[in-house]
């Protein structure tokens, strides 16, 4: 009996130092990344002084002032009391800019652990008072984060917006978008305009971000409530023979993509139970297919993962096939 003891318990110690080997070690990595808070810097400007607080503030944010804006407008948007309001809120949920910085640093120390020639980064926060329609904006290596997008879900400012879009609009997943984002602007789209391709191609960005930020569930990478990420894992077998008996997969209608990848409140399989289904379920079946093949491919590296683009072939390699 005591040697079954110690044999479980040698078989549990086995797995869980083969579980955090997955996860690197970076602790004591450098970080290659500057975090810089314009919408601090912009609203605490000296009132008195908005001109001379403004030529200061060009001097530290030259990347904000490349529109050459007039001072006025600038000033304009400085005393306007709704887009004052609105940094308030902003103000109220991120007032511990040094919390917020450890953990946008702690997954780029990821991200440079699996990409160590890569460029520094340069990650900038702002109140966008929602003139853009994305949260987060890449240009180069430089990445531009809109905070009003991060307020809660009950936030009034989202009064307008789609109960499914409201849900994502949380600083729980701002990290995980932060990466979403980037590697989104950065990854090649497959020439192969079919529903696996754009499947893979998510799948890839999800399988890449969860990388990032190890220790979060996979539910938060895709905005998932844990409900409707169980009913992905209960129904997986279901979804992909769906797909396969339809014959979808390499369907470039693009009314398929819009019923399976694109956002949207629930999947549309034109059932009864649609409504009880995620979004964007082919998203979540392409990285499953992704993390497949991966498993099966242990000496590939990420940026042969990035640079394989037969779609094909990575669900022929993969050998991914759950059960119904």
């Amino acid at each position: 009996m005591m040697r079954a003891h110690i044999v479980y318990f040698l078989l549990f110690l086995f797995l869980v130092s083969c579980d955090s080997d997955r996860i690197p070690e970076v602790s004591s990595d450098h970080s290659q990344i500057e975090i810089a808070h314009f919408d601090h810097s912009f609203f605490n400007m000296d009132s008195s002084h908005l001109l001379l607080s403004l030529d200061t503030l060009k001097l530290q944010f030259p990347e904000f002032f490349v529109s050459d804006q007039k001072s006025t407008a600038l000033i304009n948007r400085y005393e306007d009391p709704k887009i004052r309001e609105l940094f308030n809120a902003v103000d109220s949920v991120f007032s511990d800019t040094l919390a917020l910085n450890k953990e946008i640093i702690q997954s780029f120390k990821y991200f440079h652990h699996y990409f160590p020639s890569h460029d520094s980064l340069q990650v900038y926060t702002w109140v966008s008072n929602f003139e853009s329609l994305s949260p987060i904006t890449v240009s180069g290596n430089t990445l531009l984060i809109a905070l009003d997008f991060y307020l809660g879900t009950n936030s009034r400012f989202y009064n307008s917006a789609p109960q499914y879009l409201k849900n994502g609009f949380d600083k729980r997943y701002l990290v995980s978008d932060i990466m979403q984002f980037y590697f989104q602007s950065n990854l090649p789209f497959s020439k192969e305009n079919t529903l696996l391709s754009s499947m893979l191609y998510y799948g890839k960005i999800h399988y890449l971000s969860s990388l990032m930020i190890p220790h979060q569930k996979s539910e938060l990478v895709l905005k998932y409530t844990p409900a409707k990420m169980q009913w992905c894992k209960a129904n997986e077998g279901n979804v992909w023979a769906y797909f396969v008996e339809n014959n979808l997969l390499f369907s470039s209608q693009h009314q398929n993509k819009q019923r399976f990848v694109e956002e949207a409140p629930f999947s549309k399989f034109y059932t009864e139970f649609d409504t009880q289904t995620p979004g964007r379920i082919g998203q979540w079946i392409g990285w499953r297919i992704i993390e497949s093949y991966m498993k099966a491919h242990p000496e590939k590296s990420l940026t042969d993962l990035i640079n394989e683009q037969d779609a094909q072939q990575i669900l022929r390699e993969s050998r991914y096939k759950p059960k119904q």
